[in-house]
């Protein structure tokens, strides 16, 4: 049985979320904050962020931890 996903690529285009911390600064996140600490800092806000990409028509979500690595995380 093939996996969902790729039989959803064979059927058609499938859409991505995208320019998450841009998004998230336009709702007034500052462009020096640690995006990938909202993950646990306000879980509410990217879920949120998570669920209109999803009722724009989004077919893949990806995870706010671009840039998370234990430097960019260390406080």
């Amino acid at each position: 049985m093939k996996h969902p996903f790729l039989a959803a690529l064979e059927e058609r285009v499938l859409l991505a979320d995208g320019a998450f911390g841009t998004l998230l600064q336009s709702r007034g996140v500052p462009a020096t904050a640690c995006l990938e600490a909202l993950v646990l800092d306000s879980p509410d806000v990217i879920r949120r962020v998570h669920e209109e990409y999803i009722a724009a028509g989004a077919d893949i979500i990806e995870t706010n931890t671009f840039g998370a690595n234990r430097f960019r995380l260390a406080r």
